[in-house]
């Protein structure tokens, strides 16, 4: 399942709301910082101290959301770095899971907001890969594909029936990115 929508920063807060008030969701960082492990972050305030100074520019937060209803456990990679290439720093950590779902924030610019993501493999499309090297996340029969494929539908029912006030084909536009829009800000994908 893939999702596509346009979400200002104040929408975007509203959902990360939503993810830890409302939902069993531990929100982890798809990758960490250099010379860091991934964080898990347990309400908005967290996710904002760390992001929320970098809305814009060439930044978006990416997330793997995970819950203990989805069976197995998300594993986390270390990349090893080359430090002449990254101010001297040699690794980060990547988190990785068949049934994670990511969640990718779309960058929010004065003049352009582009789409916010939500997406996880399928049940199929991760036997597929199963055998591939450079993914080796342990056994896709390992997850509770039910489990994850009702959480993400509720997600995306939520986001596009319930929040979206608008669509543009079939990617929602939420009340934030509505209003961005209204005062002349372009809705776009990203570059």
């Amino acid at each position: 399942m893939n999702y596509d929508f346009y979400a200002s920063k104040e929408d975007k807060l509203a959902l990360l709301d939503y993810l830890f008030d409302s939902t069993d969701l531990l929100i982890y960082d798809l990758a960490s910082e250099p010379g860091k492990e991934v964080c898990v972050y347990t309400n908005t305030d967290e996710v904002f101290r760390k992001f929320g100074a970098l809305y814009g520019a060439i930044f978006s937060p990416t997330f793997q959301l995970w819950s203990p209803r989805f069976g197995a456990m998300p594993s986390f990679r270390r990349i090893e770095l080359n430090p002449d290439r990254c101010e001297g720093q040699t690794f980060r950590f990547q988190t990785q899971g068949w049934g994670l779902i990511q969640l990718y924030f779309g960058r929010q610019f004065p003049q352009e907001l582009e789409y916010t993501h939500i997406g996880h493999f399928s049940e199929r499309s991760a036997k597929g890969h199963e055998g591939n090297e450079l993914l080796s996340m342990g056994a896709v029969a390992d997850w509770n594909w039910p489990e994850i494929t009702s959480t993400a539908r509720k997600l995306k029912h939520l986001l596009h029936a319930k929040w979206a006030v608008d669509k543009i084909g079939s990617t929602g536009v939420l009340p934030g990115a509505a209003a961005c829009e209204r005062e002349g800000v372009l809705l776009r994908l990203r570059r």
